[in-house]
């Protein structure tokens, strides 16, 4: 069985990504396990909100950093004496969680299938645990949202 000792988690504040921080809790083994949580800033995100009046791209990038910020830092809190790590990144989000994973050197990248996109979206452009799991050198634990493996 794959021994998993650092696991990056993204997260995108939802129910679904908080039940998978959750899961990836019981899935790290070793003397030292880590969970790296990401939540990744989408620039597409941060000018749709602009465009609706919600301040500048800097402000609204800086207010959902700050956001990201305060909720990883409460999912930290319940992890007990489990290390975790919170990252914020911004950029297109399967290839930033890409990346982190590759700069961490992680065993495993622990997703959930869904999260607050749209289901218009996911199904003409493939959800972002899709595209994870196509570009990740890392092996991918896509878990469905009752927290099983998919």
């Amino acid at each position: 069985m794959l021994e998993l000792n650092e696991v990056l988690v993204p997260v995108d504040l939802s129910a679904a990504s908080r039940a998978t921080f959750d899961r990836a809790q019981t899935l790290v083994t070793g003397e030292n396990p880590v969970i790296i949580l990401l939540y990744v800033i989408d620039p597409s995100l941060v000018n749709a909100l602009s465009n609706a009046g919600l301040g500048s791209p800097a402000e609204v990038a800086r207010q959902l950093k700050a956001k990201a910020q305060d909720e990883m830092a409460r999912m930290a809190e319940s992890a007990g004496a489990l290390e975790v790590t919170q990252v914020v990144s911004e950029g297109i989000p399967f290839y930033e969680i890409s990346r982190h994973a590759d700069e961490f050197a992680v065993d495993a990248v622990v997703i959930g299938k869904t999260g607050s996109r749209d289901v218009r979206e996911a199904l003409f452009f493939g959800s972002t645990a899709e595209k994870v799991v196509r570009v990740c050198r890392q092996p991918v634990i896509v878990l469905s949202d009752s927290g099983r493996e998919a």
